[in-house]
């Protein structure tokens, strides 16, 4: 388990800020329930409008008062993905939530030793580190096909409240499909944690591969990531 004092990092600088405030800056929060945070893990590569949209909704929407995004250092269900550099992969992540006061960014997975970055463990260390927020995740549908083959998937879905949400292109899994593989209790409960949200067409494969071929990727990406993208030439794209 990873030193508390790198788990977490304040989106608008580089300094760790193991201490958590309201969403939104400060105001004390109502007794009467613990506040949510809901865990958003991914690659993030690079990040889009897409992830911000999401992360928005899920706010918007009362169902997380907080969303803290998690890069991985390596998904364990992606090991032949070529990612770009974790350093430039943060980066780019705190300068696109710099804006937002009810997202942040952690480093815990990309502080772990090299190896695949499992779920569960990390929910488990940030259950450890907040156990005044409750803790939910945020799942793609795409990711909810092959969930029960992720390291302790039932133990996931048991312990921790999820937030589904929709990918273009993905159908949701039939009750039955989820019931084969969770039984029937835990299907119902991964049907009812689907939010229904509109889809948003971005993706973060078709925009590398417009990067590489030149094309603009302009409103897929906040500003400060696509000049990040060109000051650094990832992707392919010609340093400024």
């Amino acid at each position: 388990m990873e030193d508390q004092a790198h788990l977490m990092v304040n989106p608008a600088t580089t300094e760790p800020s193991p201490e958590r405030t309201a969403p939104g800056g400060g105001s004390e929060l109502t007794p009467s329930r613990r506040p949510r945070l809901a865990v958003f893990g991914g690659s993030f590569d690079p990040v889009h409008n897409g992830h911000l949209f999401v992360a928005g909704e899920m706010v918007r929407g009362g169902h997380a008062d907080e969303v803290l995004f998690v890069p991985a250092r390596q998904p364990p269900h992606k090991i032949d993905l070529d990612l770009a550099p974790a350093n430039h992969r943060l980066a780019m992540l705190r300068l696109a939530l710099a804006f937002y006061p009810e997202f942040s960014v952690s480093d815990i997975e990309l502080s772990r030793e090299a190896g695949p970055s499992y779920t569960f463990d990390t929910l488990e260390t940030l259950r450890q580190v907040f156990p005044e927020h409750e803790i939910r995740f945020l799942l793609g549908m795409d990711n909810l096909i092959d969930l029960h083959r992720w390291y302790r998937a039932t133990e996931l879905v048991q312990h921790y409240e999820l937030l589904i949400y929709p990918r273009p292109g993905v159908s949701t899994p039939s009750f039955a499909a989820l019931a084969a593989h969770f039984g029937d209790r835990m299907a119902r409960k991964l049907a009812k944690s689907v939010v229904a949200l509109p889809e948003m067409p971005v993706v973060a494969t078709e925009i590398r591969a417009d990067l590489v071929r030149g094309r603009t990727v302009a409103g897929r990406c906040p500003e400060s990531v696509l000049g990040y993208i060109r000051d650094h030439g990832l992707y392919g794209s010609r340093p400024a």
